[in-house]
């Protein structure tokens, strides 16, 4: 493989899921959010991350105050200071991070490939978290998100790797199927440990 593109969260970094707790301290449940977000909960044709607000969020079409303004008018409930932000607090997946890193040493070009959002983007930088990948293509710098076949093909461009040639990893399985749709050898993250005898298979 000349190139390995990993998703961030739920693959590389866990504790990002944060909309339950956002919810909870609305006092509302999650459908009342994702509805305040102006996105469907009840969709079964894509997540409700990929619809609504959130979905502008993490194009960078909207700001966060943008999103809570938006939320605010929605469901009448006052919000302060940025949730994306403040409830953020991601914490990286040490196994899957050896696995990039060996990768690397082995020279291996890996880079991540996320849908995210500026606060969350905001976060991971200052962490640090992104140090482990050589380039990081995030959603919402390119315009992009996940699953459009124009999320891959961008980074492929860039990147200069045919799709034969290349590896992705990603939590969400409409993704997965999204990129093997464009020939990406893509795998769906269950854990670290299945993650690594399918890069090993590669190897052999």
């Amino acid at each position: 493989m000349k190139l390995f593109i990993f998703d961030m969260g739920g693959v590389v970094a866990n504790n990002v899921t944060i909309i339950p707790l956002m919810a909870e301290s609305f006092g509302i449940g999650e459908a009342d959010f994702f509805l305040g977000a102006g996105s469907d909960p009840a969709a079964t044709h894509t997540s409700p991350y990929h619809l609504g607000d959130i979905a502008a969020l993490m194009r960078g079409e909207l700001s966060s105050a943008e999103f809570w303004e938006n939320f605010s008018r929605r469901t009448g409930i006052a919000v302060r200071g940025d949730p994306w932000y403040d409830c953020f607090r991601p914490e990286l997946n040490s196994d899957t991070a050896a696995l990039v890193a060996g990768l690397r040493k082995k020279g291996r070009r890996v880079v991540c490939g996320t849908n995210t959002l500026e606060a969350h983007f905001r976060r991971h930088e200052e962490r640090g978290d992104y140090r482990l990948f050589d380039r990081v293509y995030a959603s919402h710098i390119m315009g992009i998100i996940k699953p459009d076949p124009a999320f891959w093909r961008f980074i492929l461009k860039e990147e200069g790797a045919p799709p034969e040639e290349t590896f992705f990893a990603d939590d969400l399985a409409e993704n997965v199927e999204a990129a093997r749709k464009l020939g990406i050898g893509a795998h769906l993250f269950t854990g670290a440990g299945e993650l690594a005898e399918t890069l090993k298979s590669l190897e052999g």
